[in-house]
């Protein structure tokens, strides 16, 4: 009896694929052409174009010369500062510090804008103020002036000046 079932479910398999490939396709006349390419993908705004990275030109990096223009210039701020110290100017020299590139600049701004606070020469500039402007001109520095070993002095110099301000209820 199972030889008998086993054998009729051959043939039957036979006779299904005999007929499977006995059928011809419908329309052999006609060639198959290939498929049309898949359209091009669009933005969602027709004008805009990505930005492609451009290689840095020698031109964009700073040059010795431009270094020693801002260290000039700082020297110039400073003297000012040191003639008439408020906000403005106190904000003004500590950027052009920054600008420099020169971590021991940026220091010894810091250091003669902090001493002159203590002395009580910027008595329109608050604590939480001369600190924000302290952080804040800390990051105009580029990484490699704030990675360098006068960086490393900066940085604690700059943690002495934010634990001395944030003590001070100004």
């Amino acid at each position: 009896m199972v030889t008998f079932f086993i054998t009729s479910v051959f043939i039957l398999g036979l006779l299904a694929a005999a007929i499977y490939f006995w059928q011809k396709p419908a329309n052999t006349s006609e060639t198959s052409e290939l498929p049309l390419p898949p359209p091009r993908p669009q933005n969602l705004f027709a004008d805009f174009q990505p930005n492609e990275l451009k290689p840095a030109d020698e031109e964009q990096l700073p040059t010795p010369e431009d270094l020693e223009d801002n260290k000039e210039a700082f020297e110039k701020a400073l003297a000012e500062w040191q003639q008439a110290s408020d906000r403005n100017s106190t904000a003004k020299m500590l950027h052009a510090a920054a600008l420099s590139e020169d971590a021991e600049i940026y220091r010894r701004a810091l250091e003669s804008a902090l001493h002159s606070w203590r002395e009580g020469k910027l008595s329109d500039i608050s604590a939480v103020e001369l600190q924000s402007l302290f952080n804040g001109e800390f990051w105009v520095l580029s990484s490699a002036a704030r990675s360098s070993g006068a960086g490393f002095v900066l940085k604690r110099t700059l943690a002495n000046a934010n634990r001395e301000l944030e003590g001070t209820n100004n």
